[in-house]
């Protein structure tokens, strides 16, 4: 009901222009170059970041053996680079298709 009721009032709500440049976007979805591109940067970057963990960061205390600071500098690792690569592609998809379009007025001389 709500689905028919948003279709039917959508074309009074939005001008022509508008619609017409809505049905002329292709979307490529979640396979946009700069999407793929990007995230492989993401990818690269997070291998870099588990490289230099284990190299610099992983120590044994008297409370963590060796095996669990590895383990949890993983987790911080790939939490963190997962979380940053979320937040970068919502950013990058959502510029996009953008929801409000400029609106150009004539030059006044």
């Amino acid at each position: 009901v709500l689905l028919r009721f948003f279709r039917a009032t959508l074309p009074l709500l939005l001008p022509r222009a508008i619609l017409r440049a809505f049905a002329r976007m292709t979307c490529m979805g979640f396979f946009a170059p700069g999407l793929i591109t990007g995230s492989l940067c993401w990818l690269a970057l997070a291998c870099v970041a588990t490289f230099v963990q284990n190299m610099l960061f992983v120590k044994e205390t008297p409370k963590i053996t060796l095996a669990e600071s590895r383990q949890l500098g993983l987790i911080v690792v790939w939490m963190s680079m997962t979380c940053m690569w979320l937040f970068w592609a919502f950013v990058y998809m959502h510029q996009l298709v953008p929801l409000i379009y400029p609106v150009h007025t004539p030059v006044l001389e």
